[in-house]
């Protein structure tokens, strides 16, 4: 009386939404706004804010129904937005000997709640789908 359990994979293929490393692009709006030297107090800094909640939900709901590739690709692109924003702090208080902003620090936690949610929303979503995370 065992039942079969299949495990699928999208096939390899991925939809542009899913392809898109969204957290990268709160990465890319704080060196803009650094190499412009425009001030976040204002209109640039609600919009960096509205993009970081709207990036913190495009990543959240991306995690959701995903195969072993997409998964693998958005895990690994997390990790890197991890590094990546963690080196460009680490410049900003070493080599330019400047403070981070409230700015600065919203952008790299929305980064750090990307890389910790979406695993274990993917998890979460694997389990409901194979029918282990029900209790019956």
């Amino acid at each position: 009386m065992a039942e079969q359990i299949s495990v699928r994979s999208g096939g390899g293929r991925m939809s542009v939404f899913q392809k898109i490393p969204w957290t990268l692009a709160i990465i890319l709006y704080m060196v803009v706004v650094h190499f412009t030297a425009l001030d976040m107090r204002g209109m640039p800094g609600y919009i960096f804010l509205g993009m970081c909640v709207l990036v913190l939900f495009l990543e959240f709901f991306k995690s959701g129904d995903i195969g072993a590739a997409v998964f693998f690709v958005d895990l690994l692109s997390a990790i890197f937005a991890l590094v990546l924003a963690t080196i460009l702090m680490s410049y900003l208080i070493f080599k330019l000997d400047r403070m981070p902003t409230f700015f600065h620090w919203f952008g790299c936690a929305i980064i750090l709640g990307d890389a910790i949610l979406s695993p274990f929303n993917a998890f979460r979503t694997a389990l409901r789908n194979l029918g282990l995370g029900t209790s019956t």
